[in-house]
């Protein structure tokens, strides 16, 4: 049920589409639909790591949602939407269970207009391969630890490899001489939209246009592929990015926050999936 809820924007709800098709829950994570007797309200959805997508939440059912989750998901670690889904949210799931809620991780959801890629960067983009899968683990696992402090997690970021292949996205090569030096990963199109990210060029590659030209290679690829939109979600503490992004032609659809919840009486925050959800995968 929470699917027709999705499908309604697939833009708007691109982490929760791509959630459903690539990730391999533990029986214990929830998917939450609200009705009223005649159809769905509303929804909301765990990812592996435990965060809790509540873009599909409209703020009214924030109250009775965290009352009802709560008894059952007390240790819920975070609630991630738009500004007004997931502040919503948080208070209500203060309310419910004296959790302190912080916000943290705020991000700007772009959509693709005109593609206007950079000239003159040396280089020419591929598709990775199987040969590629050591270098894309490593340098997913330094992503990670860069782009959200994340501790090491080898193990993590090659799981992440073999989701992109079992839900037929890839993952785009600028390379330099034959030499890979950034890449950028593409969700497979679905309902019309596809998504980019991460996007990483190693910090000894940098400033020479390669992010760029890689991000735009993989808006090409999406589009080729079947993708009217084509979305990626932008730091927005990270002012080089968005420049980037909004020179490539990407236009702002909406800002996105995740709340964090501190530990509330005897509850203990849930051991989370090193795979981090701030920018979904």
């Amino acid at each position: 049920m929470s699917r027709w809820v999705y499908r309604r924007d697939p833009v708007l709800f691109t982490t929760e589409l791509t959630t459903l098709r690539t990730s391999r829950w533990p029986a214990e994570h929830l998917l939450l639909a609200a009705f009223d007797g005649e159809g769905v309200l509303g929804a909301a959805l765990q990812m592996r790591d435990g965060v809790l997508l509540v873009n599909g939440l409209p703020p009214a059912l924030a109250k009775e949602a965290a009352a009802t989750l709560a008894p059952a998901r007390a240790d819920l670690p975070a609630a991630r939407g738009t500004l007004s889904t997931a502040e919503a949210f948080g208070q209500a799931w203060t309310e419910a269970t004296g959790a302190e809620a912080s916000a943290s991780c705020e991000e700007t959801l772009y959509r693709l207009g005109d593609l206007v890629a950079p000239d003159g960067v040396v280089g020419e983009p591929r598709l990775a391969g199987d040969e590629d899968a050591e270098l894309l683990g490593e340098w997913l696992n330094a992503f990670f630890i860069e782009a959200f402090e994340s501790e090491s997690n080898p193990s993590a970021s090659r799981a992440l490899l073999r989701d992109i292949a079992d839900a037929g996205g890839h993952v785009v090569l600028w390379t330099v001489d034959g030499a890979p030096v950034a890449m950028a990963r593409i969700h497979g199109c679905l309902l019309g939209m596809s998504r980019i990210g991460p996007v990483y060029t190693p910090p000894s590659n940098r400033g020479r246009g390669y992010g760029a030209a890689v991000t735009a290679e993989a808006a090409r690829h999406a589009r080729r592929h079947g993708a009217r939109d084509v979305v990626l979600f932008a730091d927005v503490a990270n002012p080089v990015s968005n420049a980037i992004y909004r020179r490539l032609g990407f236009r702002p659809v909406a800002e996105c926050v995740q709340y964090g919840f501190g530990e509330c009486g005897a509850t203990s925050p849930g051991a989370a999936d090193p795979v981090p959800s701030c920018t979904a995968p």
